[in-house]
């Protein structure tokens, strides 16, 4: 290859570069001008709480009301009493084959519509004015010894549509989500040993797995978390920290929620909390975003430059992460404490300024050594700790619905384990998409690719992007709230 070549091959490199940065961002506002608020999750979700009491089985369904549009008379998003009374039969004739119970026999009971009552269920309190919720009433001429129930009440354009069912029978409940392609479940007699551990243990894989496959919807932080990692020299540990503090955050924001909720269920419903909790999670972001983007700047106008010759060259520490700053080819006459010993710390190794994370004591100070980004700074787990938070502030309302169909059953250790366990499956995938940034920044790190003067702007350009997703949230929030 010639130089000429050479010269043109550059150019063309810098050029994409800089348009593939432009194009990303671009998606990404694109993306959260058109993404549903963080409530729209509500839209494909339903939620049933089934008791089973000796020849009757209750269904208290609460429902997206679109499901039945042609009974929302006055189009208020909600059927009235009035509404259900005067298209009873034709909501009966919809749901009988929609939500079809049999027994062990295959015998099929008795079907009558209700109205819900606003006490019986922690679901009517909590739904937002898009749904409905009714009384299914199932007469046996028997008390059923077992009970089939197929589900396919959903959406026709909701392919991720689902409801979480929690089914009491005798003091004992367990829990369900049925989605379009599991639209059945078997329910044992109260005898049966299924709803011992074994069921238990299948009931929390289940919770992890639909946490897991949840995340992959949008709005869950994937993008916030990547743009992060890709914008600085992280490591395994930061990407299971950020992974870790999104699940605790997120706990937490249901358990709080859940709690308020059941408090002030007659005042406030959660379709009011989520935009003030989204509000609070866009401007924690572009504090984020602003900090970054100040810190990157400086770094990018400011190259760091060797002020003395070592063998170990280690990197000038910013005074905003370090206590204190050093180079290690200054002679120790004023430090009689303190000394390298060959064996402790040899600086004639040639290990990477970025692999060490040791412990110096300097005149009483000390300070240890964070992972550093290209420039020599070392990152911040301020930053990790608040983007952490940020990402997981905004709870799930499936998750939301799992604690309170727990909690309205006198089960509430059973919500709690399964909120948890939904968490969990929702940080394992954060975990694995931090841990693949990082693995592959490392394998990119080998192949031999040119310093271009545009790609050192690649750590300024994520910070941009977290602002502006910040910036989106915020405006999105905002919009909701007027």
């Amino acid at each position: 290859m010639t130089t000429h070549q050479f010269r043109h091959y550059l150019r063309h490199l810098r050029r994409y570069s800089v348009l593939s940065l432009v194009a990303t961002i671009g998606c990404i506002v694109i993306a959260l001008a058109i993404a549903p608020p963080a409530a729209a999750h509500w839209g494909d979700l339903a939620a049933a709480e089934i008791v089973m009491e000796g020849p009757e089985t209750r269904i208290t369904l609460t429902y997206p009301t679109g499901l039945t549009s042609f009974a929302d008379d006055d189009g208020s998003g909600q059927l009235s009493t009035e509404e259900l009374i005067r298209h009873r039969e034709a909501l009966t004739r919809q749901l009988e084959p929609a939500i079809a119970l049999r027994d062990s026999r295959n015998q099929s009971p008795q079907l009558t519509l209700q109205p819900a009552v606003d006490s019986a269920s922690a679901n009517a309190r909590i739904a937002p004015g898009s749904h409905t919720t009714l009384q299914l009433r199932y007469s046996w001429a028997e008390p059923p010894s077992g009970l089939a129930i197929a589900y396919t009440f959903f959406p026709v354009d909701a392919p991720e549509a689902s409801c979480v069912a929690t089914i009491a029978q005798n003091g004992q409940v367990t829990n369900h989500v049925f989605t379009p392609k599991a639209p059945t479940f078997t329910v044992k007699s109260a005898n049966s040993a299924a709803l011992g551990s074994r069921a238990w243990f299948v009931t929390l894989l289940g919770a992890f797995l639909w946490g897991a496959v949840h995340s992959l919807s949008p709005g869950h932080g994937k993008t916030l978390v990547g743009a992060y990692l890709v914008g600085e020299r992280a490591t395994s540990r930061h990407a299971l920290f950020l992974a870790l503090m999104t699940t605790v955050t997120h706990t937490l924001g249901v358990f709080a929620l859940g709690l308020i909720t059941l408090a002030a269920a007659r005042y406030v419903l959660p379709e009011q909390i989520y935009p003030w909790l989204s509000l609070i999670s866009g401007v924690m972001i572009v504090c984020i975003g602003a900090n970054l983007i100040g810190q990157r700047r400086q770094r990018s106008s400011h190259p760091p430059h060797s002020a003395h010759s070592s063998s170990s060259s280690i990197p000038d520490h910013s005074p905003r992460e370090l206590a204190h700053t050093h180079s290690h080819a200054h002679e120790h006459h004023a430090h009689g404490h303190h000394s390298h010993i060959p064996e402790h710390h040899d600086h004639d190794s040639a290990h990477p300024p970025q692999a060490h994370a040791h412990g110096h004591h300097h005149d009483g100070h000390s300070h240890s050594h964070l992972p550093v980004t290209p420039d020599g700074t070392a990152m911040s787990w301020r930053s990790l700790l608040m983007l952490g938070l940020s990402a997981g502030l905004v709870p799930c309302p499936a998750a939301l619905v799992l604690l309170l169909g727990a909690i309205a059953f006198g089960n509430p250790i059973s919500g709690l384990l399964l909120v948890v366990t939904f968490s969990l499956g929702l940080a394992s995938v954060l975990a694995g998409l931090g841990l693949l940034l990082v693995s592959a920044k490392r394998l990119f790190k080998q192949v031999p690719v040119p310093r271009l003067q545009a790609l050192q702007w690649l750590p300024l350009a994520s910070a941009v992007g977290i602002t502006i997703i910040g910036l989106g949230i915020s405006t999105r929030s905002i919009m909701q709230l007027l």
